[in-house]
């Protein structure tokens, strides 16, 4: 089943060791990405946070697109309003051109897990076709669960003292505001952490959207 018409949002997340200095270049951050980069624009995201806490955080309610930057993690979020294809595609170029070497590589995170999430919208009987899938026949009805499926990369299976994972988050019900159906977050998580995903995240990003469509597209 084809479900780029179901697909509602993107989500790039990054998990890497704390660097508190991070966010005291935030000022230079939120101006690179609204006004020096040709993949960003002040009206993707026409607001910016005031309060300056733990996070900082350029948003628009409007589309629901945003991006939040912590200590420790990154979250960008590109809602999906017309054409999924140039969409996706404007999606990943935004990570890998910009997010990847702009503020990962240059601020020398040491990255401990990528992530990437489809929040996809399904009908009640779809959901219930899914459910199926990893429930017994009698039990019916199930339209809101979650669970994990994890799995060893090639590259830990041969490699010495690398133990990378895959882990792949299935949510399902209410996944989002005024979104029903399934959230897929495919995670790749590194033992031990690396200071440079530039090498990686094309793969990445490859893998995940197989996953997406093999564990769920493939599978209603």
């Amino acid at each position: 089943m084809n479900l780029d018409k179901n697909i509602k949002s993107l989500t790039f997340g990054v998990s890497f060791s704390h660097k508190f200095k991070l966010l005291d270049s935030w000022g230079e951050i939120a101006d690179n990405i609204l006004y020096h980069s040709k993949l960003f624009s002040p009206e993707l995201f026409p607001r910016i946070s005031a309060n300056y806490t733990t996070e900082r955080r350029l948003y628009n309610d409007e589309k629901q697109h945003y991006f939040v930057l912590t200590a420790s993690t990154i979250v960008f979020n590109q809602a999906i309003e017309n054409n999924y294809s140039e969409e996706f595609r404007l999606f990943t170029e935004r990570v890998k051109s910009y997010i990847v070497p702009k503020i990962l590589s240059e601020n020398q995170l040491l990255v401990d897990r990528l992530g990437m999430v489809f929040t996809c919208s399904l009908k009640n009987d779809e959901i219930k076709k899914f459910a199926g899938l990893y429930f017994k026949p009698d039990v019916d009805n199930i339209v809101d669960f979650r669970f994990s499926k994890r799995e060893s990369c090639g590259k830990a299976t041969v490699v010495s003292g690398n133990t990378d994972f895959i882990n792949k988050i299935f949510t399902v019900g209410n996944v989002a505001t005024d979104v029903c159906g399934i959230s897929y977050d495919y995670q790749l998580h590194f033992s031990p952490p690396h200071q440079d995903v530039r090498d990686t995240i094309d793969s990445f990003i490859i893998d995940a959207n197989k996953g997406f469509a093999s564990d769920i597209s493939n599978r209603l």
